[in-house]
């Protein structure tokens, strides 16, 4: 239990620093792709909903329907995704 908050902490004090162009990734179930975002489930069951750009869009819909990883930046507290690949 002291792991996990620990975690927890370790994560608040690194999300409430200013980031420039922090790139990460998110591993989900893509289940919609729209004109400005794409959303996905994480592995408990919550919402993610990532904003892209109509060239990513069009990576993203091979993968609606299934575990992707997406490439993405935070800039400005929002995530905009970079790329789309499979999870296996």
């Amino acid at each position: 239990m002291r792991v996990r908050w620990l975690w927890m902490m370790l994560f608040a004090a690194l999300s409430a620093a200013p980031q420039c162009c922090l790139a990460g990734e998110f591993a989900g179930w893509l289940e919609r792709v729209d004109l400005e975002s794409v959303t996905l489930r994480d592995s408990d069951n919550k919402p993610v909903v990532v904003r892209v750009e109509r060239n990513h869009r069009y990576q993203a819909a091979p993968f609606l329907g299934k575990w992707v990883t997406v490439d993405f930046q935070t800039e400005k507290g929002e995530f905009r995704a970079l790329g789309f690949r499979s999870c296996r």
